[in-house]
């Protein structure tokens, strides 16, 4: 077979895996209400973490998307803005390897084989990179999973051919690529193919330019030539009414045009391998609330094309490699189940932030894998105030402790909060966030909330670095 060598790959003739030994998940914080396993948001090593989940996921993911390092030698950051418009920054990544290429390709080696595990047997993986190292992890792919395993090479257009790329001294380096392989040859996608819709331009009499009406089918079609259809297929397809004999006698295929919910009328089209279209278009392109302020941040429209492909509703979803949290967001708004892992603290904070923010997304649990908790760098004070039935609860203060933080002086400390969470019962056992206060678009954060409680209350005050102190306030 050919195979592709590192340094390192081999031991005493063996080849060196990662290890499979799993360590408690620990969690930290739940969030929502509902029966059954929440999904997961895990702060750890991604080869901890995975090979954690191997005894608990033994029926395997779905689906699993990655968008790891791609082998760049740079750093990468993560960009908060706060209310006086100052500009926060925060390091999010490195992708640097002192050992080179060998490195590198240890590190992915060993995700690709805990995630192989992880994969059902109708499950599907999109492995994200660009040219700095595709063709490597294209091998290293078709020895892992075997090359009748390989599905296609998406080419996604991450970027317009503009200025500096666009003169450069060679073609402007615009695309990505996203191999998809399936853990079984052969296996059916579960979810819909992806498809382009267009709206149709009108004629004068307004109805679709250069369609014909089916009356069976109360529909206009579009024609087109038989193409490579065999006499076979052109007989199922007339079964199906699908095929126009032309008055010259030549055979053509009906495609049918379908009425939009605005009233238009639009054709839709099967999507190749060149994504390019305004469904996944790049994050510049997209609204503003989508942008997380977090390097190489992927955009919700990539995911959800590829979720809806490769899953069904409920279906499980896994990306170790979280950053943003674009995976995890999608797969919630999709009614999928998901486990996001990342090692970086910006990730997460920026992760959390985002799944805080979704309303009532399915409930989910922040949790940690590995060596123990952060030491805490932030305090906070707040007041309980009975309102009725009810009780109020009013955040009074929130303090950095020490100088190194990070944090820039603002005007008024509640500028440094990003949101806050509020168990209303907690129990003593796992912080239960059944209320979230969070910063609405250009309005000033609430620092006041009144809802029914019973016993024991714990704020969680979460600042602009995902830092976060908690507060107990009793009857």
């Amino acid at each position: 077979m050919t195979e592709l060598v590192w340094r390192g790959k081999y031991l005493d003739g063996r080849r060196v895996e990662p290890s499979r030994e799993p360590s408690p998940i620990t969690p930290r914080e739940r969030h929502g209400e509902g029966p059954g396993e929440p999904d997961l948001l895990i702060e750890g090593d991604r080869c901890v973490a995975l090979a954690s989940l191997l005894p608990t996921h033994a029926a395997g993911f779905q689906a699993v998307y990655i968008d790891p390092p791609f082998d760049t030698g740079g750093r990468f950051e993560a960009t908060r803005r706060l209310d006086d418009g100052a500009t926060l920054r925060r390091h999010a990544y490195r992708d640097t390897w002192g050992a080179g290429l060998d490195a590198y390709l240890a590190f992915m080696s060993d995700t690709l084989v805990l995630l192989r595990d992880l994969l059902a047997p109708d499950g599907a993986l999109f492995v994200h990179c660009d040219w700095r190292a595709n063709a490597y992890l294209r091998v290293l792919l078709d020895e892992l999973f075997g090359a009748s395993c390989f599905r296609n090479e998406i080419a996604w257009r991450r970027a317009p051919n503009l200025g500096r790329q666009a003169a450069s001294r060679q073609l402007g380096r615009t695309l990505d690529t996203i191999f998809v392989y399936s853990k079984t040859a052969g296996a059916a996608f579960r979810g819909e193919a992806p498809r382009r819709s267009d709206a149709v331009a009108l004629d004068a009499r307004g109805q679709p330019a250069g369609a014909k009406w089916d009356e069976a089918r109360g529909a206009f079609f579009t024609t087109a030539p038989r193409g490579d259809y065999t006499d076979a297929s052109i007989a199922r397809l007339r079964e199906e009414g699908r095929v126009h004999d032309a008055a010259s006698g030549r055979v053509a295929i009906k495609y049918f045009l379908r009425r939009g919910d605005d009233g238009r009328w639009y054709k839709d089209q099967p999507i190749d391998a060149l994504w390019d279209d305004a469904e996944v278009r790049p994050l510049r392109h997209c609204p503003k609330r989508e942008d997380m302020g977090y390097d190489t941040q992927k955009p919700e429209g990539l995911l959800a094309r590829i979720l809806r492909w490769a899953t069904r509703p409920g279906d499980r979803v896994l990306d170790c490699f979280s950053g943003s949290g674009t995976t995890a967001a999608v797969a919630a708004q999709l009614d999928r189940r998901w486990v996001a892992v990342d090692v970086g603290e910006a990730a997460i904070a920026t992760t959390r932030r985002r799944l805080v923010s979704l309303p009532a997304p399915r409930p989910w649990m922040l949790a940690t894998v590995g060596p123990g908790a952060r030491p805490v760098t932030r305090r906070a004070r707040a007041t309980r105030t009975p309102a009725g039935d009810e009780v109020t609860v009013t955040l009074t203060d929130f303090e950095v402790a020490g100088e190194a933080s990070g944090l820039p002086p603002v005007a008024h400390w509640s500028s440094w909060i990003d949101y806050w969470l509020i168990d209303a019962a907690h129990d003593g056992g796992v912080f239960h966030a059944r209320r979230r206060v969070v910063r609405a678009a250009k309005e000033a954060l609430p620092l006041a909330a009144t809802f029914a409680a019973r016993g024991r209350v714990v704020v969680r005050v979460v600042d602009v670095l995902g830092e976060e102190a908690t507060v107990e306030l009793s009857e």
